[in-house]
C-alpha cells in the first residue's frame, strides 16, 4: 500500500466482500487489536499531558446526554416522591418533621442526615424512639471500608429497625454516575439508602431491583431537582403547609441548597452543564437518591451491552475499515491517506454519535470506546502490517495481496 504521489499501477477492481475474506485484511485486524493491547500496558507518565488530563478528568462522554441533549429535560415531575427540607434543624425539629410526615400516613420516610455522635440527650432520645419504633423510617448512615473490612458508623445504627449507607460510588470530588445497591460482607448484608427506601415503599419493586444481581448500577437522571416537590420543614412543623401532600407519599428528609453557589452536600453528576474540567457541584445528595428511587419504582435502568458485544462490534467495524482501505490503497486512489484519514475522524464522531443516540431513545449505553480506538488506529496499523507482509514475502515467500505492488 503506497502514499500519495507513488506511481502505482492500476488494478482490476474487486468488490469489498473480496477483501474481506482475503487473509490480510483478517490479520491487519487482528493487528490492530494486539497493538491497542501493547498501548493499555504502556504506562503513560508526562507532564506534557496534565493540562489535558486536567480538563478531561473524570470525563464520559455519555454525560452528554444530560448536559447538552438535554436527556431529562421532558420528564414530567415525580409524583411519587416529596422531598423535606431539613435546612439547618437540629435533631428534635428532625424528629418533629418525621413525625408530622408519620401522622400524615407516608408510605416510608427516609431520613438523608448522617446522626455520627451523640448531642442533646433529650432530642437523642426522641430520634431513638422515632428510628426503634416506626416501621416506615429509613436512617441514612456512612458505611467505611478499611482493608477490606466494612464498617458502618452512626449514633443510632444499633436501634434503627431499617436503615441503608448514603454512599455514593465515584472519587472524592467527582461525578456520581454509579450507586452500589448493596454490599455484602461475610453473614450481613448491608443495603443502600435508596435501596432500604425501595424495600419499604414496594417490596416486589426492591426484588425486581436484588434479582438484577447487578454489583453497580448506573443512575438514570430522568429528574433534575426542580422535577421534585419540595416543602419546607420549618413549615411543615409549623403547620404552614397541609400534611396531605405527604399522604401514600415517598417522603425524603435531606439538605436542600439555598442557591446554586450554596455547594453544602451537593455533587457533580451528569447534568452538570460543565463537562469537561471542573465546574460547580450541581445537585444536592437528596436529588440523586431520589432518582435512584425514580428509577427503582418506574423500572427505567439504564442497560449496558455485555462486553463481547461491544468487542465483537468493535472488531466487525474494524474488520470492514480495513477491507476498505486496502481496496482503495490498492485500486490505485489518489490522495488516499488524506481520505483515510477523514473517513476514519468521520466515522468516530459518527460511532459516538451513535451511542449516545442509543442511550438518549433507549437507555442503553454502548460502549463505544474499543471502536474508536480500534477505527482510529487502523489505517496506521495497516501501514505497518504491510512493510512486515512484504519483509515476510521477500525472506519467507509470504503470499500477500501488498506484493503485487514491489518496484
Amino acid at each position: 500500500m503506497k502514499k500519495a504521489g507513488t506511481k502505482k499501477s492500476v488494478r482490476k477492481k474487486l468488490s469489498v466482500w473480496h477483501y474481506l475474506k482475503n487473509r490480510d485484511t483478517i490479520l491487519a485486524t487482528i493487528s490492530v487489536f494486539l497493538i491497542m493491547g501493547l498501548l493499555a500496558l504502556i504506562p503513560i507518565n508526562t507532564h506534557i499531558l496534565d493540562p489535558f488530563k486536567l480538563a478531561l478528568h473524570d470525563f464520559n462522554y455519555n454525560d452528554l446526554v444530560y448536559s447538552k441533549m438535554g436527556k431529562n429535560k421532558n420528564t414530567s415531575i415525580d409524583t411519587n416522591i416529596v422531598v423535606v427540607n431539613i435546612a439547618d434543624a437540629g435533631r428534635l425539629e428532625i424528629a418533629q418533621m418525621i413525625q408530622k410526615s408519620y401522622d400524615a400516613k407516608a408510605k416510608v420516610i427516609g431520613v438523608d442526615v448522617l446522626f455520627k455522635v451523640a448531642k442533646d440527650p433529650s432530642a437523642d432520645s426522641v430520634l431513638n424512639n422515632t428510628f426503634n419504633t416506626k416501621n416506615n423510617v429509613v436512617m441514612a448512615y456512612n458505611l467505611y471500608e478499611d482493608h477490606s473490612i466494612f464498617k458502618p458508623e452512626g449514633y443510632f445504627f444499633n436501634q434503627a429497625k431499617n436503615k441503608g449507607y448514603a454512599n455514593f460510588v465515584g472519587e472524592e470530588e467527582g461525578v456520581i454516575r454509579y450507586f452500589k445497591p448493596e454490599v455484602a460482607y461475610g453473614n450481613l448484608n448491608y443495603l443502600s439508602f435508596a435501596s432500604a427506601i425501595v424495600k419499604v415503599a414496594n417490596p416486589i419493586t426492591f426484588d425486581q431491583l436484588s434479582h438484577r444481581r447487578k454489583d453497580f448500577e448506573i443512575i438514570n437522571y430522568r429528574k433534575s431537582s426542580a422535577k421534585y416537590l419540595v416543602v419546607s420543614g420549618e413549615k411543615l412543623i409549623n403547620g404552614e403547609i397541609s400534611t396531605s401532600i405527604l399522604t401514600n407519599k415517598i417522603v425524603l428528609l435531606g439538605y436542600v441548597g439555598k442557591n446554586e453557589k450554596d455547594i453544602e452536600d451537593k455533587h457533580y453528576t451528569p447534568l452538570n452543564a460543565v463537562f469537561t474540567g471542573r465546574g460547580v457541584p450541581d445537585m444536592n445528595g437528596i436529588f440523586i437518591h431520589a432518582n435512584i428511587i425514580s428509577m427503582a419504582i418506574d423500572d427505567a435502568y439504564v442497560h449496558q451491552t455485555p462486553n463481547w458485544i461491544n468487542w465483537t462490534i468493535a472488531f466487525l467495524l474494524c474488520w470492514i475499515h480495513i477491507a476498505f482501505f486496502i481496496k482503495y490503497s490498492l485500486e490505485g486512489h489518489i490522495w488516499f491517506h488524506l481520505k483515510a484519514k477523514l473517513v476514519s475522524l468521520t466515522m468516530a464522531v459518527l460511532f459516538v454519535y451513535l451511542g449516545l443516540w442509543f442511550f438518549y431513545y433507549f437507555d442503553t449505553q454502548i460502549n463505544m470506546t474499543l471502536t474508536l480506538a480500534a477505527v482510529i488506529l487502523a489505517l496506521d496499523v495497516l501501514y505497518f502490517y504491510e512493510s512486515f507482509a512484504l519483509w515476510l514475502h521477500k525472506n519467507w515467500g509470504f503470499k500477500t495481496v501488498f506484493h503485487h505492488d514491489v518496484h
